[in-house]
């Protein structure tokens, strides 16, 4: 039984870049069990809990602790920082459904 594709979640302030982790992937994965399988990335946009404006508010990478719609400060960061492998499809083995 091999693995046929493997789903990170991926917060854009995680520091890890979507582009470097589909570039690496086959190096890393060669020889391996992953190697072959795919990787599918879920890209979570960064938000802050805002006070002011009583929601969440999606950052970017140049959040600096305000909320970039009302100005009131805020270093609540909600989501934004996640990586984590979600799933995995395995492959049974069973060509005939």
């Amino acid at each position: 039984m091999g693995i046929e594709a493997v789903g990170l979640r991926v917060g854009t302030l995680s520091g890890a870049l979507p582009e470097a982790l589909l570039g690496a992937w086959p190096i890393a994965t060669a020889g391996s069990r992953l190697d072959g399988a795919r990787l599918e990335l879920e890209i979570v946009q960064a938000a802050i809990w805002c006070p002011g404006c009583v929601s969440e508010q999606p950052v970017d990478e140049f959040y600096a602790l305000i909320c970039p719609t009302c100005g009131t400060p805020s270093g609540n960061l909600v989501r934004g920082r996640e990586f984590q492998v979600r799933w995995a499809d395995l492959a049974t083995g069973d060509e005939h459904g």
